[in-house]
């Protein structure tokens, strides 16, 4: 199924299309934030998307009412999202969650924050893999698709460890122009959220990595077919992934079995 991104852009029929195409995919509806259990088809993870991961493709009529971060990271241990106006970018692991953004590049705590977009769950993997080759970006994505399976049809949420050789990252995400919204409807939005951003490099950060592989139909809803962000092990350094080179490796991951949507309020 499809979300056509010609109409997200000027009505709110693509803010249903994206609903129904998260409940025609997900494969229970009944797992919850903090539900440790893991069943025969592996861990009940409950993905919560806070707006769309694009918020300025889709119209709003009104003032948004955006969400606030001290209230989001109550839904689960881990986090990717931004700050807004998609100046900073967010990490939650094992329920701390950071924050860090141009003016502040240095990882924070967060407290009370806001955010346009933004995806947490309860994370509890099911699934480990060791790749001890030297990968960049592209590679480890292409050998990430390899083990998850059916990446047409489900999202894929995943942990990894690593001493990464070199990381390029950004902490604010694009102004909206042609050349994004063409790459965007393109099927790419993982490269059009990095269109003319300011770009950070760095090597030999011990980190982890948080992220997730979704299907095209979510195209908007949710980056795709990746999004993935980063925290040093000694907080020392925080961002969204536009490029990175590492070896050994540890990834682990679990297929999203339902995706809960949450859109914004407005006065």
């Amino acid at each position: 199924m499809t979300i056509p991104i010609s109409q997200s852009r000027h009505s709110r029929k693509a803010v249903r299309a994206a609903i129904c195409a998260a409940l025609l995919f997900a494969a229970s509806c009944n797992a919850v934030a903090h539900d440790p259990e893991v069943s025969s088809i592996g861990a009940r993870t409950t993905l919560f998307v806070f707006g769309p991961e694009l918020p300025f493709m889709f119209d709003i009529t009104g003032e948004r009412l955006d969400f606030r971060w001290s209230d989001l990271k109550t839904y689960g241990n881990t986090a990717i999202g931004t700050l807004e106006n998609g100046a900073g970018e967010v990490i939650g692991i094992d329920r701390e969650y950071w924050v860090a953004d141009p003016t502040d590049p240095t990882p924070r705590e967060l407290t009370e924050e806001i955010t346009p977009s933004g995806v947490v769950a309860t994370f509890v993997p099911d699934q480990k893999y060791e790749v001890s080759t030297t990968v960049n970006l592209e590679a480890l994505q292409t050998i990430l698709d390899g083990q998850f399976g059916d990446t047409e049809a489900f999202v894929y949420l995943f942990r990894i460890s690593a001493t990464l050789n070199f990381v390029e990252y950004q902490l604010t995400g694009p102004v909206p122009n042609g050349e994004i919204l063409a790459q965007i409807d393109a099927g790419d939005s993982q490269k059009a959220a990095t269109i003319g951003t300011q770009k950070y490099t760095a090597n030999n950060v011990p980190a982890t990595l948080v992220g997730l592989r979704a299907p095209g139909y979510l195209n908007t809803v949710l980056e795709v077919p990746y999004h993935i962000h980063f925290l040093a092990d000694d907080r020392s350094m925080l961002g969204h992934v536009t490029e990175l080179q590492a070896d050994d490796l540890t990834v682990q991951w679990t297929r999203v079995n339902a995706v809960n949507i949450h859109m914004w309020d407005v006065k």
